[in-house]
């Protein structure tokens, strides 16, 4: 059995098929429009992102039996609330669920909630939230037309999730994903795509480019830069930017 066939019999990930939807019409305004990041000697409460560069080869997971092939939207969230699939949830006091429109063209998919995120109780806050809405705007988006959620359910420390601990959210994640049907999934840093996607590759610049689908399933998912790296990294800014452009383009075609 390949490395993928095991990732898939360990999620239970399924085969969905989109839904044909009308899209607004979007404006091509860049995304240098984003707020301009703050002095380095100004106080700033962005978190540095998690560091992947030493993260552990993808391997097998064991199987996680989570039943949510039914669930609609309240029954899946209080399972997030009451999950007990990893050792997270000891050290967890709020589940980040996720946030936004239940039924999107675009799906928008982080990484691990940060400390941030998890106060909150929803992803993309603070400023790198700020930098994702002026990414959204330059696309003819507003936050609340997408949907918005975690890898993760759980806060993670400063460091990259292991195997068991994404197959333990997977089921969560991939029925909301389910439930929304997106005509594209948008996936923020590489933490979140390499587990996705399954691929042993930890730097952001080898798992974006070309366009992939989900495993198991037709829907076209781009790789981009977290906003948190991009408030590092703003030389990163215009590359992400053709992301969004190609995102924008898969949803024209669909649509």
């Amino acid at each position: 059995m390949s490395l993928q066939q095991q990732y898939l019999e360990a999620m239970g990930i399924e085969s969905w098929q989109r839904r044909d939807r009308p899209v607004e019409a979007l404006e091509s305004t860049l995304v240098d429009t984003a707020p301009v990041v703050a002095r380095s000697d100004a106080p700033s409460t962005v978190e540095a992102p998690s560091p992947i560069a030493s993260a552990p080869p993808i391997q097998a997971a064991e199987e996680v039996v989570v039943d949510v092939a039914c669930m609609d939207w309240d029954s899946l969230r209080g399972a997030v609330t009451s999950c007990t699939q990893c050792e997270l949830h000891d050290r967890s006091q709020q589940r980040l669920f996720g946030a936004g429109a239940q039924q999107a063209t675009w799906m928008i998919v982080g990484g691990p909630p940060s400390q941030t995120e998890a106060q909150q109780g929803e992803p993309f806050v603070d400023v790198a939230g700020q930098l994702l809405n002026a990414m959204l705007a330059a696309v003819g988006l507003q936050r609340h037309q997408v949907y918005l959620t975690n890898l993760l359910k759980c806060q993670l420390e400063a460091r990259a999730p292991n195997i068991e601990e994404a197959a333990s959210c997977a089921p969560y994640l991939l029925r909301q994903i389910a439930l929304v049907q997106p005509s594209v999934i948008l996936v923020m840093g590489a933490v979140a795509a390499r587990h996705l996607l399954k691929s042993d590759l930890t730097a952001i610049d080898a798992l974006r480019g070309p366009s992939h689908s989900l495993p198991g399933s037709a829907i076209p998912l781009v790789v981009t830069y977290h906003p948190v790296d991009l408030l590092h990294t703003p030389a990163d800014k215009r590359k992400a930017w053709q992301d969004l452009l190609q995102a924008q383009a898969i949803v024209a075609q669909v649509n």
